[in-house]
């Protein structure tokens, strides 16, 4: 039988990246009574730090997509691909890539593009919502994304892909060269095929957003503590959180640590397959020029992102089994290379590097979830690089499984079970 958390339960939330903020702010709202854990202050010690600040709410597809494998393999063949598996990471992640590639047949992938449209309906609205009952909903706008092709052999192949989002109601519509050359005159005039999807944006500045979170839930009661968990034990009765200042009995606990929520589900005997699918980006203070719109190159894994603290260029998918392999800081020199090549009048002086480790699951959905051991303890994580796209909807689902709600159909995707 399920634990139903009354009004005034108190909640420990573990991690205070954009997901555990969401999360605590919702719960917040419900009356609960919240404490944050973290071993750094809110938004800096994950990938909510320098992410891309987009808010990709047409994204319906896993990334494991049908014809994946050879497409994948043709990926890291490449010098610059925007996948990358080094070394002996590609044994160790032999496993996880096995249920990656399960996800881009049949039912698998049709119950991922679902789950994937459940939570792309509802993020603007909830984002919106969030950011509205905390005073900020200025720092984002719903400005659309300029999705650029660098072929019209790539931008043929895409449109299969295009339908099937206009079908599910998320409309988009073909640039040309004049186009591109209007709305983006920064862009090498190479560029003549793209689209722009309506359901996008982006936020000013996205560490700035979980900071202000923050100080909100802090106005509003919640307890942030600076603490490194290092056990959570659930009883009949209570969880008990240990960190090195001592023990915290809570009624119930939420683990929305990223990518070391796993170790939180292995110490419950739970599986839950998370590895760093580390991003890496450069920003340039003083481009030179200010972006119309955010944009995504799909041919080269790119996001491009117009923040208060200048333009943003970066992504891909470097697969690691271990979060802290160094850095591959050949990446920063590839990027710098490829950012003249998209603005030939960039300005990249003082251009600062950064490399995060998004927690991503193989079928590229989240885990939204009671605990199989536990009813006392929940999951939020495992969100890839959709984090703060699907934070505030995750956060409100999360929010209705703890007070005590079924969970409806079409939500049943993202429970643990699927793993276990």
């Amino acid at each position: 039988m399920s634990t139903k958390f009354e009004t005034g339960a108190s909640i420990a939330v573990i991690g205070a990246g954009i997901v555990g903020v969401a999360s605590a702010f919702d719960l917040a709202r419900r009356g609960y009574a919240v404490t944050v854990f973290d071993p750094a202050p809110p938004g800096q010690g994950g990938p909510s730090w320098r992410n891309a600040g987009q808010i990709g709410a047409s994204d319906l597809q896993p990334l494991s997509t049908p014809g994946i494998a050879l497409t994948g393999l043709r990926m890291m063949l490449r010098k610059d691909s925007p996948l990358s598996i080094p070394g002996l990471e590609k044994l160790r992640l032999m496993p996880w890539f096995w249920r990656f590639l399960a996800t881009s047949r049949g039912e698998n992938y049709r119950n991922a593009c679902s789950a994937m449209k459940t939570l792309a309906r509802h993020a603007f609205e909830d984002m919106s919502d969030m950011l509205s009952e905390a005073g900020i909903l200025g720092k984002m706008r719903r400005s659309g994304a300029g999705f650029i092709y660098d072929s019209a052999q790539s931008f043929a192949a895409s449109q299969p892909t295009w339908a099937m989002k206009a079908k599910a109601g998320f409309a988009a519509y073909p640039m040309n060269r004049q186009d591109i050359a209007a709305r983006l005159p920064e862009m090498d005039t190479a560029f003549t095929h793209g689209m722009l999807s309506e359901n996008w944006g982006d936020v000013s500045d996205p560490l700035e957003i979980v900071q202000d979170l923050a100080k909100e839930l802090r106005r509003r009661g919640v307890a942030f503590r600076e603490n490194t968990v290092t056990g959570l034990t659930p009883a009949e009765k209570g969880v008990s959180v240990t960190t090195p200042a001592g023990i915290e009995v809570f009624d119930g606990a939420v683990v929305a640590a990223g990518i070391a929520s796993r170790q939180f589900a292995k110490a419950l005997g739970e599986k839950l397959p998370l590895v760093a699918e580390r991003g890496y980006n450069l920003t340039f203070p003083n481009p030179g020029f200010k972006l119309e719109l955010p944009l995504i190159l799909p041919d080269r894994g790119i996001a491009i992102t117009q923040l208060g603290e200048g333009l943003r260029i970066g992504g891909w998918a470097e697969y690691a089994a271990n979060p802290g392999r160094p850095e591959n800081k050949s990446y920063y020199r590839a990027l710098s290379r490829i950012s003249s090549e998209i603005f030939p009048g960039l300005n990249q002086s003082g251009a600062i590097a950064w490399m995060g480790n998004r927690p991503s699951l193989p079928d590229s959905i989240p885990v939204i979830s009671r605990s199989l051991r536990s009813t006392r303890v929940f999951y939020n994580c495992g969100h890839g690089h959709y984090g703060l796209s699907n934070s505030a909807t995750s956060a409100r689902i999360l929010g209705t499984l703890i007070a005590g709600a079924e969970q409806p159909p079409a939500h049943r995707a993202f429970t643990l079970r699927r793993f276990n």
